[in-house]
C-alpha cells in the first residue's frame, strides 16, 4: 500500500470516528458532527491533502459505522435509505471544498504568472500569492458550503418540508458555528506559526551578529598584522642590500631578494582579502545598531550554550544600571565575548559564576567582569595581553591557545574605542574593568 493510499485511510478513520460526535436536531436520523471541522481544518493545514480520497472513503464509511452500531444496538437491520442521505452531506461538503481549494490554487498561479509578466522579471517577489487563503473570506465561504450540504441532506430526507424556515434557520446557524470553529483553529495555527518563525529568525539573528563579531575581531588582528608583515618585507629588502654590499655569495642576495618579493606578494592578497572582509563587514555595521542589555542578553544565551558543551553548570549574574543605543556593537561583542569565553575555559569547578556590572561614572561607562575561577598568577598580569602569550593548554592534544584573545580585547578597548582596561585577580575572584568613553559608543536615535 503506497504512502498516499495509508494517508487516506488514516484521515478517513479519523473522519469516521469523530462523526460518532454529534448530536441529534430536527429529526432523529439527522445529526451534527464535528467530523467535518477536522476535514476542513487538514485541508488548510496539511499540504497536498487527500481530499477526494478521504471525502469518498469519509462518506461511505461514517454510513457503513452507523448501520454496524445500529444492527448491534437494535439488533435489527435498518435499510441503508436512513442512512444514505448522509453520504450526500460528506460527498457534497468534500466536493464543494475542493472546488473552493482548486480555485485558489489557480488564482495564485494565475496570479504569480501574470505579476512576472507584468514586471517582465522572472525573480520577482511573489510571495504575496502564495501565503494562505485569507481566513475572513475563507469563514464565509465554509459557511455557505457547510449550509449547502446540510441542506442537501435534509432535502433527500425531508422532501419539501426542508424548507422550513425553523430547519433553515438551524442549519444556517449550525454552518456558521463549525466554521468559526474552524477558522478559530486556521487562525490558532497561523500565530502558532509566525510565534516559530519569528523565534527562528530572532536565533538566526543572534548568530548572524555573533558570526560579525567575531570576524570584526579578527579584522582587527588583521589589520595589526598587516604592520609585522610589511616590517618583515622591509627587513628582506634591507638584507638584501646588506648581502648584496657584503662579500658573500651571490645566491645568499638572490634569495634574500626573492624573500621579500614573495612577502610583497603575500602583502597584496593580505590586503585584498581584508579589502573584501572590510567592505561586508562596513556595510552591515552602517545598518544595524543594538541597546546595551540587548547585546548582553545575547551573551548570556551563547555562554550558556557554551557552558552546556563544556558540561559545566553557568551562574550568570547581569546588572545594568544604564542603557543606550550604540553603533558599536560588533566591537562590545568581541571585547565581553572573549573575556566571558577565558573565565569559563579557566574555570576548573564544575560550576561557574559570571557576573557583568554596567553602570555610568562622570563621561564614562564602566563595564566590570567578574569570575570566581582560579586567578591568574601574580606573575602574568603584565604579561597577559601580549598577543601570543597563554596559558591554555591542552595536555591531553598539546594544544596550546593562539594567545590573541586578551590582546585583541586590549586593541578593542584602547585603540578603537578610546577607552581602558584593568585587571584585579587572587583566587576565586578575577574581575576586569572595562572603562569606555560614552560619547565613543552611545548613539543618540532621533
Amino acid at each position: 500500500m503506497n504512502i498516499p493510499i495509508k494517508k487516506s485511510c488514516f484521515y478517513s478513520a479519523v473522519i469516521i470516528i469523530l462523526s460518532q460526535l454529534s448530536i441529534s436536531l430536527f429529526t432523529r436520523n439527522f445529526q451534527l458532527s464535528v467530523a467535518v471541522i477536522f476535514l476542513s481544518a487538514m485541508t488548510f493545514l496539511i499540504q497536498d491533502f487527500p481530499l477526494i480520497p478521504v471525502t469518498v472513503l469519509s462518506a461511505v464509511g461514517v454510513c457503513s459505522l452507523r448501520m454496524l452500531l445500529a444492527w448491534i444496538i437494535t439488533d435489527t437491520t435498518a435499510p441503508i435509505s436512513r442512512y444514505f442521505p448522509e453520504m450526500t452531506f460528506y460527498l457534497c461538503y468534500g466536493f464543494l471544498l475542493y472546488i473552493y481549494v482548486k480555485n485558489i490554487t489557480s488564482w495564485k498561479s494565475s496570479g504569480k504568472s501574470f505579476f512576472r509578466r507584468l514586471t517582465q522579471r522572472k525573480d520577482v517577489d511573489t510571495t504575496a500569492f502564495s501565503e494562505s487563503p485569507n481566513r475572513n473570506h475563507t469563514l464565509l465561504v465554509l459557511t455557505v458550503i457547510d449550509y449547502m450540504a446540510n441542506f442537501l441532506e435534509l432535502l433527500v430526507r425531508l422532501d419539501i418540508s426542508a424548507f422550513h424556515i425553523r430547519l433553515q434557520t438551524g442549519i444556517f446557524l449550525t454552518a456558521f458555528f463549525r466554521s468559526c470553529v474552524v477558522w478559530l483553529i486556521l487562525t490558532l495555527f497561523e500565530k502558532y506559526r509566525m510565534l516559530l518563525l519569528k523565534k527562528e529568525h530572532e536565533e538566526r539573528y543572534q548568530r548572524l551578529v555573533l558570526l560579525i563579531s567575531k570576524l570584526n575581531g579578527e579584522m582587527v588582528w588583521m589589520q595589526k598584522n598587516t604592520l609585522l608583515i610589511e616590517e618583515t618585507m622591509n627587513h628582506s629588502y634591507k638584507l638584501y642590500q646588506e648581502l648584496t654590499e657584503a662579500d658573500v655569495p651571490a645566491e645568499l642576495s638572490t634569495s634574500a631578494l626573492a624573500t621579500a618579493r614573495d612577502i610583497h606578494e603575500i602583502k597584496k592578497e593580505y590586503l585584498l582579502i581584508m579589502r573584501g572582509i572590510s567592505e561586508a563587514l562596513n556595510e552591515e555595521v552602517e545598518q544595524d545598531g543594538m541597546y546595551l542589555e540587548e547585546i548582553f542578553t545575547l551573551l548570556k544565551t551563547s555562554m550558556f550554550t557554551l557552558a552546556d558543551s563544556m558540561d559545566k553548570t553557568l551562574n550568570f549574574k547581569f546588572i545594568c544600571k544604564t542603557n543606550f543605543y550604540t553603533s558599536k556593537h560588533y566591537e562590545l561583542l568581541s571585547i565581553f565575548r572573549n573575556l566571558l569565553i577565558n573565565a569559563l575555559e579557566a574555570a576548573q569547578e564544575q560550576t561557574v559564576t559570571l557576573m557583568i556590572s554596567i553602570f555610568p561614572q562622570d563621561e564614562a561607562v564602566i563595564f566590570e567582569i567578574t569570575d570566581d575561577g582560579p586567578g591568574i598568577p601574580v606573575e602574568y598580569k603584565d604579561e597577559i595581553f601580549n598577543t601570543g602569550f597563554s596559558t591554555k593548554i591542552n595536555f591531553e592534544t598539546g594544544e596550546v591557545s593562539r594567545g590573541i584573545g586578551l590582546g585583541l580585547v586590549k586593541d578593542l578597548v584602547e585603540k578603537r574605542l578610546g577607552g581602558s582596561i584593568e585587571l584585579a585577580s587572587v583566587p576565586g575572584n578575577t574581575t576586569f574593568t572595562v572603562s569606555i568613553p560614552k560619547n565613543q559608543i552611545e548613539v543618540i536615535k532621533s
